[in-house]
């Protein structure tokens, strides 16, 4: 950081100029990866027996294990036993490209 103080500027105060210059140095943002939305609307119909069907399957070895696992290790089992049925019985939403806000016509 370079800075310097101008004691005499051409107006009645007792306050002094300064000048600095600063070199900003930002961090990179590291994103998350996050998990892709479900989609949920497949629960409608009939995918959500067989949904609730796989979950119940799933559950029944996850609850063999139950005594011997501390609770923390109980939910991450938990939520990938959801997860991985979710993915596989009703997929993931596709994403859509957003659309451009400004047309070629009014440029």
């Amino acid at each position: 950081m370079n800075c310097r103080t101008y004691p005499r500027a051409d107006c009645d105060t007792d306050h002094q100029l300064l000048v600095a210059t600063v070199k900003v140095r930002l961090a990179k943002r590291q994103r998350q990866h996050s998990i892709p939305p479900l989609n949920l609307e497949e629960l409608k119909e009939d995918k959500a027996v067989q949904f609730a069907a796989e979950v119940s399957n799933r559950f029944t070895a996850l609850e063999a294990a139950h005594n011997e696992v501390t609770t923390e290790d109980l939910w991450k089992g938990i939520k990938t036993v959801l997860l991985e049925v979710a993915r596989e019985t009703i997929g993931s939403v596709k994403l859509q490209k957003k659309k451009k806000w400004i047309s070629d016509d009014t440029q």
